[in-house]
């Protein structure tokens, strides 16, 4: 059961990968266009984040101060 569980979360980061590298500046995330798995990872994917209410709505609070995941989610750091 475990390594089904392993195989198809690598399926699905390898898939997410291939998409995100295809279709984003690369550059601005700090990765290259022949960059590893693993460096994608650690630099896209675990930021840190929290949904917080304001006015309202629901704002995604990024915590990271690369500009670039402002860009991606259209919002700025609070």
């Amino acid at each position: 059961a475990q390594n089904t569980v392993f195989l198809l979360m690598t399926a699905l980061i390898r898939n997410f990968y291939k998409a995100i590298m295809q279709r984003l500046k690369t550059h601005e995330f700090g990765l290259r266009a022949t960059s590893r798995i693993k460096t994608f990872v650690f630099k896209f994917i675990s930021v840190p984040a929290k949904w917080i209410k304001r006015s309202r709505r629901h704002v995604l609070n990024i915590y990271s101060d690369n500009n670039a995941y402002a860009n991606l989610f259209k919002t700025d750091f609070g």
